[in-house]
């Protein structure tokens, strides 16, 4: 097992997530095939480097948007999200245990009203 720290500074405050790879087969092939489900696959991979490396992003943002937009969310809320034997799943990407990975941590992420700038009013 391994583990990989992410982080993104897209947003006014940096996120960061840790994820345990449990099954490396598992991993890379469903990463791969997440890339592959959405168009441009061959440019993200160009970009990354890999498909397996450009899904893992996709996945990644993913999970930070999910967050972002169900305020006060922890891991395991996060791992339902994508389990599609629960009614639930997201079109394009597996469950967490199909994926062979486990999500240790990911920061929630709360706009607060003091965050908030309004210009023209």
């Amino acid at each position: 097992m391994r583990q990989i720290k992410i982080s993104s500074g897209a947003w006014q405050k940096d996120l960061e997530m840790v994820v345990t790879v449990i099954d490396e087969d598992k991993f890379k092939t469903q990463c791969e095939q997440v890339n592959k489900f959405y168009c441009d696959a061959e440019y993200r991979a160009k970009k990354y480097g890999s498909h397996e490396k450009a899904g893992f992003s996709m996945f990644c943002a993913e999970c930070f948007q999910q967050m972002a937009f169900n305020n006060f969310k922890d891991e395991e809320w996060l791992t339902e999200q994508f389990d599609w034997s629960k009614d639930k799943g997201i079109e394009g990407y597996p469950s967490l245990d199909d994926m062979g990975i486990r999500i240790d941590e990911i920061e929630p992420w709360f706009i607060d009203y003091d965050e908030i700038q309004i210009t023209g009013w």
